[in-house]
């Protein structure tokens, strides 16, 4: 009795253990696959702008360039206005859409939606524009508020579930040059706020890495309401090397943490439309010889990094000088020169 009881003991202890086993095993699988379903949730958590490509416009100089000279068959330099039209730009929004602006952003952005892409706008009418230089113009004071809720009005339009997924750079220069002022910042204030509250990423320029010092760009962006938006942009319609831009934008993402700006909102694009060469020599009125830089692209390093755009307009001129015509008109000449010595 004893050796039948310590045998069927021996049995059930056999079956208990590969119960166990089993058991031990089914929720190694169930791990295993729970994980594998987490990263995908994962992914599909991040925010679209972090991994879809940004919106390449059919529009624009150097569109309707490329397509003319393909129309009178100069194909090699359709090819080469090609490089330019096809890549993914800005598209500008200022004081010239008038009482179109709430459409034709509306228009943009849910084209950009259509295509699953990424958008990107300008804003360029603060008053006072350019302090008077080469694009001057812009708004009146009393109107700049309004035309900014066009703006915000066109960019809900165009959301995606309720909210907006549109990169905006606000006002190139602006918040550099020696004429701003209070009444300057808060305007840029309240853009930032109103545009940023639809859900877009707004990047206040924030100028280049031969201009200000960290410190004092930092100290102007928070006056101007970093606060309320994703952070800055740098580089735009300027000539200098990337690296030299993230060294620039990094010291003043680390000015920005010493006056307590959080993270969130310390983040940085960089406009590489025009730094292939980066030999400008602080030059920024059409200097010579120049290319196209970087490609855009957004950056999945998960730093302060968002992108590398084409901000500027490849092609435009940036004024009467150097030979080129007034700010913002297509210089075909000096498109091609930006496709022949572009970076490689």
């Amino acid at each position: 009795m004893l050796t039948r009881r310590s045998a069927a003991t021996d049995a059930r202890h056999a079956r208990d253990g590969r119960r166990v086993t089993m058991t031990a095993l089914a929720l190694v699988v169930a791990l295993a696959a729970s994980l594998v379903v987490a990263a995908p949730a994962q992914a599909a958590r991040l925010d679209p702008r972090l991994t879809q490509k940004l919106y390449v416009e059919k529009a624009g100089s150097a569109y309707d360039a490329a397509k003319a000279a393909r129309k009178a068959g100069r194909t090699a330099t359709a090819r080469k206005l090609e490089v330019i039209s096809t890549t993914a730009q800005g598209k500008w929004i200022g004081d010239w859409t008038g009482t179109a602006t709430r459409s034709t952003v509306r228009t943009y952005v849910k084209k950009a939606a259509a295509a699953k892409r990424t958008p990107q706008l300008v804003l360029y009418a603060i008053p006072g524009r350019d302090c008077g230089g080469q694009s001057a113009g812009g708004l009146a004071a009393t109107q700049y508020k309004a035309w900014v809720r066009q703006v915000a009005a066109g960019l809900k339009d165009g959301a995606v579930k309720g909210r907006s997924r549109a990169l905006v750079v606000l006002e190139p220069d602006a918040l550099m040059l020696d004429c701003a002022d209070s009444a300057r910042y808060a305007l840029l204030a309240y853009a930032t706020r109103k545009l940023a509250a639809t859900g877009a990423w707004v990047y206040i320029d924030a100028g280049h890495s031969g201009w200000r010092t960290p410190a004092e760009t930092a100290k102007r962006l928070v006056k101007a309401g970093v606060r309320y938006g994703r952070g800055f942009s740098t580089n735009v319609s300027n000539f200098n090397s990337t690296t030299a831009e993230k060294t620039y934008a990094t010291k003043v993402a680390t000015a920005l943490a010493t006056k307590k700006v959080t993270a969130s909102h310390r983040h940085y694009v960089i406009d590489t439309s025009r730094n292939g060469r980066h030999s400008a020599a602080g030059q920024w009125c059409n200097p010579p010889k120049q290319g196209l830089g970087r490609k855009p692209a957004l950056s999945h390093a998960g730093g302060a990094l968002d992108a590398y755009l084409w901000v500027k307009r490849p092609g435009e001129s940036d004024g009467a000088c150097n030979g080129g015509p007034a700010a913002g008109r297509w210089w075909q000449a000096y498109a091609l020169d930006l496709v022949r010595y572009r970076a490689r």
